[in-house]
């Protein structure tokens, strides 16, 4: 199948697909896709919600329809993606992380299976710059990409019931800080005490600290 591809997806709005995986290529096209419908002065176009791959368009049925939308895109020639520049840099998020067992549920069996010390994981988790890939599951909840190949493990077979807010967690090829107390089935590997509210785009570097700074962190907030 050719990408970037354009199609109708509901009455008013239209996908803009630009692969089947998740990537950060993929994920560096999106943005400037958005980049580029931030710059367009078409108005028949209202809005726009971007995910790992692709791009919902919505678009004033008053004023055109999806066939014309759709030609619109497609001159666009988002395969040249020198022509999209983005309108701002992506922020960066320095976060400090307590990688300790006590506090990373999973931590020392992901460890053991990946053939690591516990401080050898969390030098592996910590050294990759990851990027928001998209936002969802819960509000402030972002999925961060791509973790070490190494250190990619499936969900748990059972969600627990309540993770704390500030988890720290890892499923296949994704990363996340978990923003309140919930549900949730990612596999626990630290802490954070303090974490923005993330932006589609963002940079995110972790920094690990130990359990006494972390819980004196945690004592002033």
């Amino acid at each position: 199948m050719n990408y970037p591809r354009v199609v109708s997806a509901a009455v008013d709005a239209v996908m803009i697909e630009f692969a089947d995986e998740i990537s950060l290529p993929v994920h560096e096209q999106v943005m400037r896709c958005l980049a580029w419908l931030e710059q367009t002065k078409d108005t028949a176009l209202l809005e726009w919600v971007a995910s790992y791959r692709t791009v919902m368009v919505y678009f004033d049925l008053r004023r055109t329809d999806a066939q014309q939308v759709i030609r619109t895109i497609e001159t666009a020639q988002f395969g040249q993606q020198q022509s999209l520049k983005q309108t701002k840099l992506p922020r960066l998020h320095q976060i400090e992380v307590c990688y300790h067992p006590s506090l990373g549920l999973d931590l020392a069996k992901l460890s053991a299976t990946a053939g690591l010390s516990v401080e050898q994981f969390a030098q592996r988790h910590s050294e990759v710059e990851y990027r928001v890939y998209a936002l969802g599951f819960a509000p402030g909840f972002a999925y961060l990409g791509d973790v070490p190949e190494q250190l990619r493990f499936p969900r748990l077979a059972t969600p627990r019931k309540k993770v704390p807010a500030g988890s720290v967690a890892i499923a296949n090829q994704q990363t996340a800080i978990y923003p309140k107390t919930s549900p949730g089935g990612w596999n626990i590997i630290g802490r954070a005490v303090r974490w923005p509210e993330f932006e589609l785009g963002d940079r995110i570097q972790f920094k690990p600290i130990s359990l006494a700074q972390f819980e004196r962190m945690d004592a002033r907030r």
